[in-house]
């Protein structure tokens, strides 16, 4: 019988050893939670700041704009409205990229010199 209480006895006090380990465990995890680097905003669409949020917005009204411009081609087979429509539309997208691009510089440049 006194095998079964020590037994008994064993099982309890590695029950509360690991009991209070778990506890002691938990703060220190929750203590590391506390000195974490703020997360990041995140817009809908994945990107992490405005310039790769205006960057990727840019991108899909840039692909939507060309879908048109293929779809009026195919509706009416004039090549060279076609043409025109796609250079001037490259033109705009190409333009619009370049200035987000400087804006992200400055905003980078003035924020880490």
């Amino acid at each position: 019988m006194l095998k079964g209480k020590k037994a008994i006895a064993a099982a309890l006090a590695a029950m509360m050893a690991f009991g209070a380990a778990s506890v002691a465990m938990g703060s220190v995890s929750e203590a590391a939670h506390h000195r974490r680097p703020p997360v990041e905003h995140h817009y809908e669409d994945g990107t992490t700041n405005p310039y790769s949020h205006a960057l990727k917005q840019e991108d899909e009204r840039h692909e939507q704009t060309v879908r048109n411009i293929r779809y009026e081609y195919r509706k009416d087979g004039d090549k060279a409205k076609y043409d025109r429509a796609l250079r001037e539309e490259q033109r705009r997208h190409d333009r619009t990229v370049k200035k987000i691009k400087a804006d992200s510089e400055n905003h980078i440049r003035q924020h880490h010199e």
